[in-house]
């Protein structure tokens, strides 16, 4: 068998939980620039449907530019290091074993190395993430809808369910705050461990970056306050109503994501 890619990387991730800069992480394990379909259309070409790649590439250099005139060469050049990223998709479409790939072999390639990767935030930062984002991307699912999907990707993160094969769970949060946890990501994709990437944040006009500081803190990502986001939501209404009896939600929360004093404080007081 022929392999057009050495390593696929499927990010399977809601809007806002920082997949992007964990896609930049794990960039820099490889010689840059690496090939990157971001925000694809399940079942179809994920080459036609794309979203953001011009945008990024025009000030980052970690990607190669995609365009309608060199799509189709770049679709057959080998690859060294191929990324997808898949968002606010109901994973449990892929019970009925469909490859939401189209024509997989046809449009990407095959893979000598692939993951797919669960990737979550917790919801309380990234639905905070979601309502602060200026512009359409709030409007694109309602609050109710994607916290029911965020309770499918947690129990999918905990093993109780196995839509996704060649898995490997993230948390957004373990791996913002714990070097000791991004070398354990490393060994589980079985590269060198590197760090180079963890303080970029990746410019996309489409994205705008980090919905609260937009790309102020490049070069030094890990000074912003990815977890305490939800801090400027708390007296909001709508946000609050969002996980006002969200009890299976508070529950897989705990189950996951280390014991925020504060955040704890703010679940019990909407009674979850």
């Amino acid at each position: 068998m022929e392999f057009r890619n050495d390593n696929l990387f499927t990010f399977f991730a809601l809007k806002r939980s920082g997949h992007h800069a964990v896609m930049v992480w794990l960039a820099y394990h490889f010689q840059l620039p690496i090939f990157v379909l971001n925000n694809i259309k399940p079942y179809t070409d994920p080459y036609l449907t794309s979203a953001f790649n011009n945008n990024w590439d025009k000030e980052s250099d970690w990607l190669v530019h995609i365009d309608s005139e060199n799509m189709e060469q770049i679709r057959n050049v080998y690859k060294h290091c191929l990324m997808i990223s898949v968002q606010d998709f109901n994973i449990t479409n892929l019970k009925d074993k469909r490859d939401f790939i189209w024509e997989r072999e046809k449009t990407i390639g095959e893979s000598l190395n692939f993951y797919n990767i669960l990737f979550l935030r917790d919801p309380f930062n990234m639905l905070a993430s979601r309502l602060y984002k200026p512009g359409l991307v709030p409007k694109l699912i309602d609050n109710a809808e994607i916290l029911d999907t965020w309770e499918i990707y947690a129990e999918e993160y905990l093993g109780i369910t196995n839509f996704l094969k060649s898995k490997i769970s993230v948390n957004y949060n373990l791996w913002f705050s714990s070097i000791e946890y991004r070398k354990q990501l490393s060994a589980q994709f079985k590269l060198p461990f590197a760090d180079a990437g963890l303080n970029v944040v990746p410019k996309a006009s489409g994205g705008n970056g980090s919905s609260f500081d937009k790309n102020f803190y490049d070069g030094k990502g890990n000074q912003m306050k990815v977890l305490e986001r939800w801090k400027h939501c708390q007296k909001d209404k709508v946000f609050r109503e969002s996980f006002r009896e969200r009890y299976k939600l508070a529950n897989l929360y705990r189950q996951i994501f280390p014991l925020d004093s504060e955040l704890e404080s703010f679940m019990q007081m909407i009674g979850i």
